[in-house]
């Protein structure tokens, strides 16, 4: 049996064709689609139709500019088909970092990066460049030496103030090497450079002058300084400075005594009859009063020892009364060792540390029963032995003694020296803006007297001068590490009576203060024929008065009384004091 297929209508097979077509359309679009879905937001563009993507598979890759390097040197290079907007890091050798880059947009990125100056010569260097995920090494870099530094330019010198000396300076004393104190020293500079400024001291301490811009072309310079009239005698120095360049030298000097004036030294002989007293060292100079009694000013006793360069000095107290105190200074002893200080060789008045610049300054007292006459203080300093005598003079024992009747204490015809009292009044000081302090135990002393004195706050280790009224020098001294110093001056016999001040000076900062005091007229001395009062034993001339006051004797007999207590002494006073008193007891009897 034969089968027949029915004939397709032809509207059969066009619906069959177009059924194809569209499953062949849709398949193609899928395809197409799906990664643009994935690259965009709904992978269509803005009108609505499918976008394509295209993908970077370009291999990463580097390009130098050069493949030879001077060591220093920079290094250009271009990277491209790395991660875009990663992080490039650029190595040499796979050790050293170099530098990091931002790769762009595109995957490329260009930079430059600078060779180590210490990098090895020679051709086995490469530069690794690293990215996540990615590492390339360069083809091979030569490093080649390093170019010689060129030298820098040296510039221009600015000109000096000074030229510099052709010579090594130095100094000459030209008019010798010795000079009384309160003389003058002339010198003479050479070798110094032109238009430097000159400063001279004494002793590396008081500046005895100085002289701006004075050195002249040919590297010269002379001039003259005074030496100080308190300066102790024995060895000493002039310190010669000049800056720009620093410069410094020495010159050794000696220092003699000054003269004395009439009265003074072993004691002028008086008007009255007498033989001069202030006998002994210690009296200098001053003036001998009608009795007889010098009153001589002490200046500075010094005495040198085994070393030259070891000095011991009195500054202040001399003469003194027994009970009184004596200032001292050393130098040039051995530093750090203990200063011992005696009376005589025998009392031992103290005992201190040497500073470390071998000087000491200090005040010792007077045992108050020292004998009047001339004594000295020994300074004993150990390793290396140090001993030196310094001499002084006691005017008087602490006490007064009593003279015998109808004469003077002394038994002499001529006049009596009246001890001179002890400052008294109310302490005085003075002040600075920077704390420095000056000041005085005492307001009111009399010729000869002398005046207990303190520094606080001055320049320390620094030399203290102290002026009578800013002229005559009293003392000078050098402050401890604190800048303080305890000491006491002796106002001059001669001076007059009436205000009067003590003048503190230091350098380095300048100091300078004044404390003023009062100089009260110096007691009469007694003797034969003296008129108005005189010196009797405590308490008798008031006695004598008292007892007068009370009774009904005439005053005949109370003038009486006072002649008799001025010309006889405690004796005489005592004999009166009982007269006027039986006169007073026996009135009850008289009156009956």
């Amino acid at each position: 049996m034969t089968s027949v297929r029915p004939a397709s209508s032809p509207a059969a097979r066009r619906g069959r064709v177009v059924a194809v077509t569209a499953g062949t359309a849709l398949g193609l679009g899928a395809l197409v689609a799906a990664p643009s879905a994935a690259a965009g937001t709904g992978g269509t563009d803005l009108t609505g139709r499918v976008a394509l993507t295209a993908v970077n598979t370009a291999a990463p890759a580097v390009a130098l500019d050069t493949t030879s390097v001077r060591a220093g040197g920079e290094v250009r290079f271009t990277a491209t088909g790395f991660p875009a907007g990663g992080r490039l890091s650029v190595k040499l050798d796979d050790a050293t970092l170099l530098a990091q880059f931002t790769v762009g947009d595109g995957g490329s990125v260009s930079g430059r990066v600078r060779i180590p100056a210490a990098t090895s010569t020679g051709d086995g260097h490469w530069l690794r460049f690293l990215a996540t995920g990615t590492s390339l090494k360069s083809e091979s870099l030569t490093v080649t030496a390093a170019p010689p530094a060129s030298p820098t330019p040296t510039p221009a010198p600015t000109p000096s103030r000074t030229t510099a000396p052709a010579t090594d300076p130095k100094v000459r004393l030209t008019g010798g090497n010795k000079v009384t104190a309160g003389g003058r020293v002339s010198f003479a500079l050479s070798g110094f450079a032109k238009g430097q400024n000159i400063t001279v001291k004494l002793d590396d301490g008081a500046v005895l002058g100085r002289w701006n811009g004075a050195v002249k072309a040919d590297g010269t310079f002379t001039g003259t300084v005074t030496v100080p009239a308190s300066t102790a005698a024995g060895a000493h120095w002039l310190r010669v400075l000049a800056p720009d360049p620093a410069t410094s030298l020495r010159a050794d000097l000696t220092v003699t005594s000054s003269s004395p004036s009439p009265g003074g030294g072993s004691g002028g002989s008086g008007t009255a009859g007498g033989s001069g007293g202030a006998s002994g060292p210690g009296g200098v100079g001053g003036a001998t009063d009608t009795n007889g009694s010098g009153r001589g000013s002490a200046s500075p006793s010094t005495s040198t020892g085994a070393s030259p360069a070891a000095s011991a000095t009195v500054t202040g107290g001399s003469p003194v009364a027994a009970g009184g105190k004596v200032s001292f200074r050393v130098t040039g002893f051995p530093a750090g060792r203990q200063l011992t200080v005696k009376l005589d060789d025998s009392k031992i008045l103290g005992r201190w540390t040497v500073g470390s610049d071998g000087s000491h300054a200090r005040s010792v007292t007077v045992p108050p029963d020292a004998t009047k006459g001339a004594h000295w203080l020994r300074f004993l300093a150990p390793d290396p032995p140090t001993s030196l005598r310094a001499d002084f003079t006691v005017t008087s024992e602490a006490a007064a003694s009593s003279g015998s009747p109808g004469g003077s204490p002394s038994g002499a015809a001529g006049g009596v020296a009246v001890p001179v009292p002890a400052a008294s009044g109310a302490p005085a000081a003075a002040t600075d803006d920077a704390g420095a302090k000056a000041e005085i135990t005492a307001g009111k002393v009399q010729p000869g007297g002398t005046l207990h004195f303190k520094v606080t706050a001055f320049p320390a280790g620094k030399q203290v001068t102290v002026k009578l009224d800013d002229e005559a020098i009293l003392g000078q001294w050098k402050t401890d590490g604190d800048g303080s110093y305890e000491g006491d001056v002796t106002v001059p016999a001669a001076t007059s009576a009436g205000a009067h001040w003590l003048r503190f000076l230091a350098p380095d900062p300048p100091t300078s203060l004044k404390v003023e005091f009062t100089v009260n007229a110096a007691a009469a001395a007694a003797g034969p024929g003296t008129k108005g009062s005189a010196m009797t034993a405590p308490g008798t001339a008031t006695q004598s008065l008292v007892a007068a006051s009370h009774s009904t004797v005439s005053y005949a007999t109370v003038a009486w009384s006072a002649a008799a207590t001025a010309a006889g002494g405690a004796a005489g006073a005592a004999a009166t004091t009982l007269m006027v008193v039986r006169r007073r007891t026996a009135r009850p009897a008289h009156g009956a």
